[in-house]
């Protein structure tokens, strides 16, 4: 069986740049032909991906050679491992309902352009990724409060990289 893992952009961040829960992104991404687990990310945390190491240069968690360097990396990474894909429904598999943008900012009382970018990952894993169905549905890989709140009323399992250790996924996923 598959596992498709949706990434937000603070799981992203982790691979790159160490943190606590980076041992476990790392694991996950190491052993993902091991695991059959397949990464996908929403445009947005692609976009975001950026923005955030460029304010982590300015407040001096990085170095600039350091950002630098992490940005050209992650080039192939977003290329063959972190698979961007889009936010809308595939038109092959357009089964069940899609979620729509200001349904979902209505629903969690979201500020547009203040705490709403959490919506396009949860977009991603319904509009884009149901076509695996229910018993494959997406997990998404997030220590966000807000994102695993509202995955978690909209079915999703999670997969807190920073409550969860490599060795506990090792076991599960066996």
């Amino acid at each position: 069986m598959i596992r498709v893992l949706v990434l937000d952009t603070c799981a992203i961040i982790k691979f790159f740049v160490t943190e606590r829960g980076s041992d476990t992104v790392r694991w996950m991404v190491k052993s993902r032909v091991q695991f059959e687990v397949n990464f996908s990310v929403s445009t947005i945390a692609r976009l975001e991906f950026e923005s955030v190491l460029w304010k982590k240069t300015a407040h001096r968690q990085l170095t600039l050679p350091q950002t630098r360097g992490i940005l050209q990396r992650s080039r192939g990474y977003f290329r063959d491992v972190f698979h961007v894909r889009d936010t809308d429904p595939i038109l092959p598999f357009r089964t069940g309902r899609p979620l729509e943008y200001n349904e979902l900012v209505k629903r969690y009382g979201l500020t547009i352009g203040r705490d709403d970018r959490d919506v396009w990952h949860l977009m991603c894993a319904h509009n884009y990724l149901r076509c695996f169905g229910k018993e494959s549905r997406p997990h998404i890989v997030t220590s966000d409060r807000n994102l695993k709140r509202m995955s978690e009323a909209e079915g999703y399992k999670l997969i807190d990289p920073v409550e969860v250790t490599p060795q506990e996924l090792q076991s599960k996923w066996r």
